[in-house]
C-alpha cells in the first residue's frame, strides 16, 4: 500500500515538474529570424575586393560590410560577386540588397538608385599621363591634340564623366574602355597608344610602387566624389537598411575604425567626413 503511495505521488511530481518547464519553456522569448542581406560586388578589384591565395573573398570593401554586420545582429550579409557591368542591374532586378564597388554618385545612377547618406571613401578623379609628358594638365590641353584617353568599363563613373565632357566639347577625344589588366593600361601608356588615362591617387601610388609605373596624375580633378553604397529605390528594405547602415558607417568614422581599414587596405586615410 505505502509503495503505491510513493508511486503516484512519484507519478504526480512527474506530472507537475514537466508541466512547469513547459511553462517555462513557452514563455520564453522567441528569437527574432535574422533577415539576410543579399551583397553584390566584385573579386577582382584588389585591394577593394578580390580573392585571397586561399580564394576567400576579401579586401576593403568586404572587410568594412564584415565589421557593419556585427554591429548590425538584426541582419545577416552574404556576399555574391559579379563582374562589375553585372552590379547595378542585379540591383535592379532585385537578385541583390546592396551594391558595394566602390560606386561614385552620377545623375544617372541617382535616377535609378538610392545612395547612403554616409561616404565610404574618398574617390577623386584624375588624369595619369606619362612622367616625362608635360602638355597635358587638363582635359581641354587633351583635346586640342585629338588624345586618346583610357576610361573605364562601360557602366562606370570614369567613363561617365569623360563621355559627358567629351559631347559637350565637341567630341575631340578618343576614348577608348579600359583595359583587361592594369598592365595593359600602363603598357599602352608607356607605348603611346594612348595619352592618358582616368584614375584616382591612391591607385597612381600603388602603381607607382607595385609595377614602377613612370606615371604622375597632373591638374585639378576632373570629378570630385566620395564612393557609397547602393541600395534599391522606393523599397521598404533598402531604405531601412540604408538608415541602419549609414548609422554604423557615421559611428565607425568617428569612433575611427575606418579610417584604421583605411591605412590597413589602402595605405592611408581616405575616409570622407561625411
Amino acid at each position: 500500500m505505502k509503495k503505491a503511495k510513493f508511486i503516484a505521488l512519484a507519478l504526480a511530481m512527474v506530472t507537475l515538474l514537466s508541466l512547469l518547464l513547459a511553462g517555462c519553456q513557452s514563455a520564453a522569448p522567441a528569437t527574432a529570424a535574422k533577415k539576410k542581406i543579399v551583397i553584390g560586388t566584385g573579386n577582382a578589384y584588389k585591394p577593394y575586393c578580390f580573392l585571397d591565395e586561399k580564394g576567400n573573398l576579401t579586401g576593403f570593401e568586404i572587410e568594412v560590410l564584415k565589421k557593419i554586420n556585427e554591429k548590425l545582429p538584426q541582419y545577416e550579409f552574404e556576399f555574391k560577386t559579379f563582374d562589375f557591368n553585372a552590379i547595378l542591374v542585379s540591383l535592379e532586378t532585385g537578385k541583390i540588397d546592396l551594391a558595394a564597388h566602390q560606386f561614385e554618385v552620377n545623375p544617372e545612377r541617382k535616377n535609378k538608385f538610392l545612395f547612403g547618406d554616409e561616404g565610404v571613401t574618398i574617390y577623386d578623379l584624375k588624369l595619369v599621363v606619362k612622367e616625362d609628358r608635360n602638355d597635358i594638365k587638363t582635359l581641354d590641353d587633351l583635346a586640342k591634340i585629338n588624345g586618346t584617353i583610357e576610361v573605364g568599363k562601360a557602366s562606370t563613373n570614369k567613363t561617365y564623366v569623360v563621355d559627358k565632357w567629351n559631347k559637350e566639347h565637341g567630341n575631340k577625344l578618343n576614348l577608348v574602355f579600359a583595359a583587361s589588366d592594369t598592365t595593359i593600361t600602363l603598357q599602352n601608356l608607356d607605348s603611346g597608344k594612348t595619352d592618358a588615362f582616368v584614375n584616382i591617387q591612391r591607385n597612381v601610388d600603388d602603381y607607382r610602387a607595385t609595377y614602377k609605373a613612370k606615371i604622375k596624375t597632373v591638374g585639378e580633378p576632373i570629378s570630385f566624389s566620395n564612393s557609397y553604397y547602393l541600395y534599391r529605390k522606393d523599397d521598404s528594405t533598402g531604405a531601412q537598411l540604408k538608415k541602419d547602415i549609414d548609422a554604423v558607417l557615421k559611428t565607425m568614422k568617428e569612433d575611427g575604425t575606418l579610417v584604421k581599414l583605411s591605412q590597413q587596405w589602402l595605405g592611408g586615410d581616405y575616409i570622407p567626413k561625411k
